[in-house]
């Protein structure tokens, strides 16, 4: 079964945040053509991580921030 919603580890707390799959940009961006990575959409977070797991994932450039981002974040 499918769910987009899944841990962040840098939103921290227990819940759960909605992921998306990372725009063509922001693929640009990391230097990949991967489709299978999938981004956190909480306000002011850069985490991406391939669909299945958080090992292979990462923090996308500062200027990719999400809207609403803190600028102490």
């Amino acid at each position: 079964m499918f769910f987009r919603d899944k841990h962040c580890p840098t939103c921290g707390g227990s819940g759960t945040q909605v992921f998306t799959p990372l725009k063509p940009e922001e693929r640009k961006a990391l230097g990949t053509h991967r489709t299978d990575l999938w981004r956190c959409t909480a306000p002011g977070c850069r985490w991406y991580q391939p669909w299945g797991h958080q090992a292979g994932g990462g923090r996308l450039p500062e200027e990719l921030q999400n809207p609403g981002a803190d600028a102490s974040v």
